[in-house]
């Protein structure tokens, strides 16, 4: 399987050294390309910060293995909801 092309929005929650929760998030766009063929949902992203700079960016705030995508670009829908719960939420792309 793999997600439709066009914009999505990557979705992790991560567990802070204190013990809160936060949102960490990435806007991108799911696009055509060869993915790898390992039995689970996988798909090819381009990020407006390029790749690289995405994975140091994300991987700085401790994310969990897997996160949730979602088609569209709704950042800021996420960021509304983290404050309606008061909750950190940072955006990286």
């Amino acid at each position: 399987m793999s997600v439709k092309h066009g914009d999505v929005t990557l979705l992790s929650l991560v567990e802070t050294a204190d013990g809160k929760l936060l949102f960490l998030v990435a806007e991108a766009e799911s696009v055509a390309g060869p993915i790898l063929e390992i039995g689970n949902t996988n798909s090819r992203y381009k990020f407006p910060i390029g790749a690289r700079k995405f994975v140091e960016s994300w991987n700085t705030h401790g994310p969990a293995h897997h996160c949730a995508i979602g088609k569209g670009h709704i950042a800021s829908k996420i960021i509304k909801l983290g404050n309606l719960l008061n909750m950190q939420t940072i955006q990286v792309c």
